[in-house]
């Protein structure tokens, strides 16, 4: 039986508690019994969705995207998989994002790939989506894509909801640190090798805050040699996360270039890190910063009114300096002759955008030596600096070019670039208080749970000192059921929420404060 089947008859049994007047709690803990007793059950296994027999191989599906366009995905399954047991699942997100094709995977990756061998002895299940420029990790689009595809693996497979991590290497561990500061809730942590924590914020336009960070453990690993994310220039960036909040377990290798090869001796360590970390169901404490309508566990923030600042507002922040060479082109991967084929440009200023290099031009020259693949320019790069010219040699259909430009001077930058206002909210239950803190007027939902609070009893929200809601609620069963349906996170099912309008509620008490 499907996990979806299972989830629809916990639905059908909350309904009917309620229409027998059942008290919420009462009617919850009768569904988590009906759930218990099918799933411990005889039924037949969880079957993927083309019904294969799912054993240790790499299996590809798909998915439709918001954009309408439909992306496949990769996935793996232990060869001892139970469905009658809930098992681990870590959604890798792989590097080198930003090209036109979608993202392919052979058979043979699964086994070449440092940790997924033995991620998969250890039990793991594993999701490996695939981007492309318009579905990258840091967009709306391919955010939902990721998303979705968690939610796909609920649907099939026994994933322990407790136990689902995000990871990558490059731009996978950039997309990592900003699905945990926009959409944490499904996850219980993160591994971020060799990846930039203002990604999402510098080259999507994104409103990620550090102290957003604060919701989830996190595993981050930079080495010094690295060309694109060197230590010397990373570490700082870690250490402000941290003193915004962050749980961080920092490794900084020495030696290694921005090579995913260094993962092999951290090997045993990530294993026992993920090992100790699994998602608190209904954490008492929730800390997150916002700049566009996004949350963490029970907490969302709907919308952020711009002004006035009503409490001290402190920026993570730092300026940042790069001065990596960019060339400004894409690479052909699947090209396989002499020199390097386009196939495509970056936007911007950049050396390749000024030469006017197009879609299937190969490079077959730079700085006078002759180039037979990637590696050669990125050899030929390493003696030289910001602002340096150079040469290049251009083979367009029959022609032969000769060009010369210089690569850009360094850049300052902000590490996470802001476009408005953000509203950091600090908020802790007991029983059935809520104390909230903001800095900013906004708009909150709280989602909440009989086991969080006595649904029987008042529930009272104190927000900056001042009470702005002190009343009873009652479970709404419409809400629960799109709650689950969105999220597919059955050992977090809401079962009510509460709105609350700040802008509305807080400036008459704050004023009655004053006038007093």
């Amino acid at each position: 039986m499907k996990r979806i089947q299972v989830y629809c008859l916990l639905l059908m049994a909350s309904f009917a508690c309620a229409s027998e007047e059942a008290s919420d709690a009462d009617a919850y803990y009768t569904c988590i019994d009906v759930v218990d007793q099918l799933l411990s059950g005889s039924g037949p296994p969880l079957l993927s969705a083309s019904g294969d027999v799912l054993v240790d191989t790499l299996l590809m599906d798909s998915l439709p995207y918001p954009d309408g366009v439909v992306r496949h995905f990769y996935y793996a399954v232990p060869e001892a998989y139970c469905p009658d047991s809930l098992n681990p699942l870590l959604v890798w997100l792989h590097g080198g994002v930003s090209t036109q094709e979608l993202r392919t995977m052979d058979p043979e990756d699964l086994h070449e790939w440092v940790l997924v061998p033995r991620l998969v002895d250890e039990g793991y299940l594993l999701a490996f989506p695939c981007a492309q420029l318009g579905a990258t990790w840091w967009d709306a689009n391919g955010e939902e894509g990721v998303l979705g595809i968690v939610r796909w693996m609920k649907l099939n497979f026994s994933v322990d909801d407790s136990r689902v991590y995000v990871g990558g290497f490059s731009d996978g561990a950039s997309g990592s640190f900003s699905l945990i500061m926009l959409h944490p809730t499904p996850f219980a942590g993160y591994l971020a090798f060799s990846g930039h924590p203002g990604v999402a914020a510098i080259d999507g336009g994104r409103a990620t805050y550090l102290p957003s960070l604060a919701g989830r453990p996190g595993m981050v690993t930079h080495s010094d040699e690295d060309g694109l994310y060197p230590a010397g220039r990373m570490s700082p960036s870690v250490a402000l996360a941290e003193s915004a909040g962050a749980d961080i377990e920092y490794h900084v290798l020495q030696g290694y270039e921005h090579d995913p090869a260094y993962l092999e001796i951290l090997e045993d360590r990530v294993v026992i890190w993920l090992s100790e970390h699994t998602r608190e169901r209904f954490p008492s404490r929730v800390t997150w910063e916002a700049g566009e309508p996004s949350g963490c566990d029970w907490l969302m923030v709907d919308s952020i009114v711009p002004w006035p600042l009503i409490a001290v507002d402190r920026d993570y922040n730092a300026l940042m300096v790069s001065d990596r060479l960019q060339f400004g082109f894409y690479p052909d991967l699947e090209y396989d002759g002499a020199g390097v084929m386009v196939s495509g440009l970056a936007e911007g200023d950049l050396p390749a955008v000024r030469l006017g290099l197009m879609e299937g031009d190969v490079i077959t020259g730079f700085q006078g030596e002759r180039i037979a693949d990637l590696d050669d320019i990125g050899e030929l790069q390493s003696g030289m600096s910001p602002g340096d010219s150079f040469t290049v040699e251009i083979r367009r259909g029959s022609d032969h070019l000769d060009l010369e430009d210089r690569f850009n001077p360094p850049e300052y930058y902000w590490l996470l670039p802001r476009q408005g206002p953000s509203v950091r909210v600090e908020a802790v239950y007991d029983g059935n208080t809520f104390d909230i803190s903001v800095n900013r007027l906004c708009r909150l939902r709280l989602l909440l749970h009989p086991e969080m609070v006595d649904f029987g009893r008042e529930l009272r929200v104190v927000c900056n000192g001042l009470t702005v809601f002190e009343d009873t609620i009652c479970s709404n069963y419409p809400f629960m059921l799109e709650n689950l349906t969105r999220q597919m996170d059955p050992q977090r099912i809401y079962t009510a929420f509460l709105d609350l309008d700040l802008e509305r509620l807080l400036p008459p008490l704050m004023y009655s404060l004053t006038a007093n």
